[in-house]
């Protein structure tokens, strides 16, 4: 029987991937206790701005498609289980420019692992969603498997089915240290120490301090979303038109259609200074969207200048943009998900299940794209 401090898994950091891990954990019989320093869902880390997009023709690379069809059936199962709109299938568009490779990466990853998708020409999307003013020398791939999540809904809904089945989670509490005493993981709060069999760090943008005995390459990027008004919002509605992400000398551009009846939602993916989690500026400033608008003024003329509202959120970066999902090195016991790169609120539930794997199967391995020894070999710096 396990006492009021003690529980099977302790996971520190309860956002996006603490939640799926709580989620994943429950569904083995397993009874985790959840650190967030936090609320549940808050604006001060990687998962503000509403929205995030959702995409099986994964240009970073193929070996990510595999995680991303199962968290397709996670993302499904979630909103069976809670009856709440969590993934919007409007479609999506990769869109590059001469001599940039996003689509045409997107359309080999397809093509390995057996993927629908069409190659339009820029006249085809052009004539099929008018609103984008493709140029005539781009790479069009469309995919009607693409869309959209809602972050709240997805967040709320893995943290409520965990507690349902006996997750106990603790909000406002942050994590002052943690260690091992023999086989056991403690962990002291504000309230006391808490001990459990195992652990899994989902700390986001404060991972680097959770792991700082493991020296990782990871820092904090500042992330600016606007949210920029449109003349006829009713033209970009998800039944009209489909996320997009862009590649260009503009940046890595990528955007939503409108949802709030007012705006597009669009940032660009490639910018963002270093900073500290505990003392960036969290107000955006004028002149930080100039590369949205530029993006918007060559594809979307329909956007306006007008912010209707604007977001910081922080991206968690590994030298090489792969996420870290493994052991830690000295306890294994410890299951690390860490470094999404901003590219990993669409994988979470599995990424959830990985995590809850590795504490749980002691033969479980994830690939080598996310162990830590990748950071040994030689030219990974950060």
């Amino acid at each position: 029987m396990l006492g009021e401090d003690r529980f099977d898994v302790a996971v520190i950091g309860g956002g996006t991937m603490g939640s799926a891990a709580a989620w994943a954990l429950v569904k083995q019989g397993l009874r985790p206790v959840v650190l967030e320093q936090f609320s549940v869902v808050h604006d001060q880390g990687s998962h503000s701005g509403d929205t995030r997009i959702f995409r099986h023709a994964y240009a970073e690379s193929p070996d990510y498609v595999p995680l991303v069809l199962r968290a397709d059936e996670l993302w499904q199962d979630l909103m069976a289980a809670t009856g709440e709109q969590v993934l919007n299938r409007c479609g999506g568009l990769e869109l590059a420019a001469p001599g940039y490779v996003h689509a045409s990466a997107a359309r080999e990853a397809a093509d390995i692992h057996g993927l629908s998708y069409e190659w339009l020409t820029p006249a085809e999307a052009r004539e099929r969603w008018p609103q984008i003013t493709v140029p005539s020398d781009w790479d069009v791939l469309y995919s009607d498997a693409s869309g959209f999540l809602n972050v709240e809904p997805a967040i709320r809904g893995m943290m409520t089915l965990a507690e349902q089945s006996g997750a106990v989670v603790k909000t406002n509490t942050p994590v002052i240290d943690w260690g091992h005493d023999g086989g056991d993981i403690w962990i002291d709060t504000p309230s006391g120490r808490i001990h459990a069999a195992a652990a899994i760090i989902t700390a986001g943008a404060w991972a680097g301090r959770a792991l700082r005995d493991l020296g990782l390459p990871l820092h904090v990027r500042r992330k600016t979303l606007w949210w920029q008004r449109l003349r006829h919002p009713g033209e970009f509605t998800p039944e009209k038109l489909p996320v997009f992400i862009t590649d260009s000398d503009i940046g890595g551009i990528y955007g939503f259609p409108c949802v709030d009846g007012a705006s597009l939602k669009i940032a660009n993916h490639l910018d963002g200074d270093r900073v500290e989690p505990d003392s960036v500026d969290r107000t955006t400033r004028e002149g930080e969207n100039a590369d949205v608008l530029a993006l918007a003024a060559q594809l979307f003329p329909d956007v306006t200048p007008t912010v209707v509202k604007s977001a910081v959120c922080l991206y968690m970066m590994t030298p090489d943009t792969d996420f870290i999902l493994d052991r830690h090195p000295e306890l294994p016991n410890v299951a690390i998900g860490a470094g999404f790169s901003g590219h990993g609120f669409k994988f979470a539930p599995a990424v959830g299940e990985v995590l809850a794997n590795l504490v749980t199967n002691p033969a479980m391995e994830t690939q080598s794209r996310f162990r830590l020894s990748r950071f040994e070999t030689a030219g990974v710096a950060d």
